[in-house]
């Protein structure tokens, strides 16, 4: 188990780590159908796998490690989200 989560936590955080690139230099790729698909499938995918890392409460260092980074990307996609939806709260108010 801690394999295939080690497999599914590689590639979620480099999507991620995309997903910060997109939102800072071409957030127009973002707000496409495929970009809000994939924003919102990697962020539910982060918690899951989180919490699949909480309850096997594996204690050896690389697993704390990668739970702990699963953890931080989630939440910097997931404070992404929060930040854009300002945003356009704030842009569409303007007049």
């Amino acid at each position: 188990m801690r394999n295939t989560l080690k497999i599914l936590s590689i590639p979620l955080i480099l999507v991620h780590l995309l997903i910060l690139y997109f939102w800072i230099f071409d957030w127009e790729k973002l707000v496409t159908q495929i970009g809000l698909i994939t924003w919102i499938v990697s962020t539910v995918l982060g918690i899951v796998i989180y919490f699949i890392y909480l309850k096997l409460s594996l204690k050896d260092k690389k697993s704390i490690v990668n739970r702990r980074i699963v953890l931080c990307s989630t939440l910097l996609t997931i404070v992404l989200a929060m930040g854009a939806l300002l945003i356009e709260f704030v842009t569409s108010s303007m007049p």
